[in-house]
């Protein structure tokens, strides 16, 4: 049996960390995630399965279940499809060495799952209660499968600035951010220097998932900070533009 969760783990891999082939329509489906952005890809994963058979409480069609880092930066997302048995595989993305900023997990990091239940509008941690296979410890070509797994505690949901895709940047990227609130956001993008060389966004929103597109044809080659202002909080990261 554990041969059997192992292929179907090693067949996820294959179709969710292969950005550029092409995807089944299941696959598809399961990507079109509303309340988390997509993972960057940064061609290195740690694939993730959850068995159908292991939650206490199985989730609903249109529910997301997303994957973080130690420092609470998402990894990997997925939207629940009751095909496939109910099985729900994800890449988990590791850091790209090539840059110097942290887009994913580092060896030996563990991760955290949480399921966004959409009916309610809730986000709750989640509980690993048995590990078919691996664990919660990141590593390269790894494989994790989650036998038994529950709903541990509710989670307040905040602002959250996600990793721009792509990234790497050539000419344009898009920028996601979950607004808890209605509010005025401000999205803008600095130098190195810390001068701001473009303003995103700097208008009301109201709650929940967004997205900008950047257009990065005006700048340079090098290291950018793109800054998201929203309700006397700021969050930032960092993305590499190459030319």
């Amino acid at each position: 049996m554990k041969k059997i969760y192992l292929s179907m783990a090693l067949a996820v891999c294959a179709g969710l960390s292969a950005q550029t082939a092409h995807l089944s329509p299941y696959q598809k489906k399961t990507m079109n995630t509303e309340r988390f952005a997509r993972p960057v890809n940064t061609g290195v994963n740690h694939t993730l399965l959850i068995l159908g058979s292991a939650w206490e409480e199985s989730p609903d069609l249109g529910d997301e279940i997303a994957v973080y880092d130690s420092e609470r930066n998402m990894v990997a997302s997925v939207a629940w499809r009751p095909e496939q048995e109910g099985h729900t595989g994800m890449a988990i993305w590791g850091d790209d060495e090539t840059t110097s900023a942290k887009e994913g997990m580092l060896k030996g990091e563990t991760f955290s799952i949480v399921l966004f239940d959409k009916s309610e509008d809730k986000m709750s941690a989640l509980k690993i209660n048995r590990w078919e296979r691996g664990d919660d410890a990141f590593a390269k070509d790894g494989v994790s499968v989650v036998g038994s797994i529950s709903s541990n505690r509710v989670l307040n949901q905040e602002l959250e600035l996600f990793q721009n895709v792509p990234n790497p940047v050539l000419n344009n990227t898009s920028i996601s951010f979950y607004l808890p609130q209605n509010g005025t956001i401000k999205l803008t993008v600095s130098n190195t220097l810390g001068q701001e060389v473009l303003t995103l966004s700097n208008e009301e929103y109201l709650k929940g998932m967004h997205s900008i597109t950047m257009d990065a044809t005006s700048l340079s080659t090098g290291v950018y900070f793109y800054k998201l202002e929203a309700n006397k909080t700021s969050i930032t990261k960092q993305l590499t533009l190459v030319k």
